[in-house]
């Protein structure tokens, strides 16, 4: 592709290139991308010294100088350079042959311009020759283009972890980009004061700190481009007060020995209003809420009961607790069964037996009055006793009392007679 060579157009190209440049200059092993250069900065070239200051570079070898500088690679910008020759000892009507390295080229003019669609180190030849096509002098020097198309685009997303813990986030920038070249640097701004800078965009984490009511923090992505360019997008990720909640519940057993149910009831302070309580029984029972709330056990067992506070459907607070339950049916039946083993005229033996029997749980106590002045409570299953016969016939009262290891008891009564002699 062939530059105009046009006085009128690289006139036009250098005071462009002036209007869009944001003071920068840059030759090979230069690295002070989009940054003012001040003062004389020593670069390697092919012979000569190459002096920068602001936005031009001054390149001399002998009785030749080149004058160039750039625009910013950076959008709204397009990369654009502006060369300025001038040579003594040279014919006036001299002609100016210009190679930029990039296989473009121009010819005839003092001042000319060039793009570089690509990056890299692109070494430019001057030859001024006369009209003859002579040679007269051959100048060369480095320069570093970033190329066109090289503004990166920010872009991400965040994400909830869990649901339950509302200030841990993930964020994801694969949705940033950059047409030419890559990205460096993705520089985060999590707006509450703390910076995290990353070498790539997958998932990177962060626990923004609890705060006692609502917050929405501007965060912010940086990414930058391996030209230097950069580019920046801002998401508000809303964060939910962390309520100030202590306490747990209370349990209260009722109707243990008849149709056992537990009591439970909040004990929790600093709930909000509005806050839904849910509970967990862990006997497949399936969640309930309310508070205060009965639930009855089917079975003896000891519990891990669990309490959820939730506010607008996300659990704001929890706590467990051991609840002891007895169950249903868990009172003991007495039962007892009776005969006379031996009998003689001054003597009566009865035997009795016991048929007790219990549902759920097991026996703690045996105990049997059998009405002789005595109260056996070793706990005997079967246990007899002679009585002596009197003058007169005798009723006894006997009393069999049974106790599960709910403390509740049951009473069976039976009546003997203790005949005359």
């Amino acid at each position: 592709m062939k530059l105009l060579s046009t006085s009128s157009f690289y006139l036009l190209l250098i005071v462009s290139a002036l209007v869009a440049c944001n003071k920068s200059a840059d030759v090979a092993a230069t690295t002070n991308n989009n940054n003012d250069t001040t003062g004389t900065t020593k670069v390697p070239v092919v012979g000569g010294v190459t002096t920068g200051y602001k936005d031009t570079v001054t390149y001399t070898v002998g009785a030749v100088t080149i004058k160039y500088s750039r625009t910013s690679q950076c959008y709204p910008s397009n990369e654009i350079f502006a060369f300025t020759a001038s040579a003594s000892d040279v014919p006036a009507n001299a002609i100016y042959n210009w190679s930029f390295g990039d296989g473009h080229t121009a010819s005839g003019g003092k001042t000319v311009g060039n793009i570089y669609q690509d990056a890299g180190y692109y070494t430019v030849t001057l030859n001024i020759t006369d009209t003859a096509k002579k040679s007269l002098s051959v100048t060369t020097l480095n320069v570093q283009a970033y190329g066109q198309q090289v503004t990166p685009h920010a872009s991400f997303y965040a994400q909830i972890f869990d649901i339950n813990y509302p200030n841990n986030y993930n964020f994801n920038a694969n949705g940033s980009n950059v047409p030419r070249g890559k990205i460096t640097n993705y520089a985060w701004n999590w707006g509450d004061s703390t910076y995290t800078s990353a070498a790539t965009p997958d998932n990177t984490p962060y626990n923004f700190p609890q705060v006692p009511a609502d917050k929405t923090y501007p965060v912010q992505l940086i990414v930058t481009a391996s030209s230097g360019c950069k580019d920046t997008a801002v998401v508000p990720v809303s964060i939910e007060g962390v309520y100030n909640i202590s306490g747990s519940f209370d349990i209260e057993s009722k109707d243990i020995c008849t149709s056992e149910y537990l009591l439970f009831t909040s004990n929790a302070v600093g709930v909000p209003q509005g806050a839904v309580y849910s509970w967990d029984f862990s006997d497949d029972s399936g969640p309930a809420t309310g508070n205060p709330i009965k639930h009855s056990f089917t079975y003896q067992n000891t519990y891990q009961v669990k309490m959820t506070i939730s506010l607008n459907g996300k659990i704001i607070y929890k706590t467990a607790k051991t609840a002891k339950a007895y169950g249903q049916n868990i009172r003991p039946k007495a039962l007892f069964l009776k005969n006379i083993s031996y009998e003689n005229a001054s003597s009566v033996k009865w035997a009795f037996y016991s048929q007790a029997n219990i549902a759920h749980g097991y026996y703690t106590g045996y105990t049997w009055d059998l009405d002789n002045g005595t109260i056996d409570d070793n706990f005997n299953t079967y246990i007899d006793y002679t009585y002596q016969k009197g003058t007169v016939p005798v009723t006894k009262t006997i009393k069999f009392i049974v106790t599960g290891n709910s403390g509740c008891k049951d009473t069976a009564i039976s009546y003997i007679t203790i005949p005359a002699k």
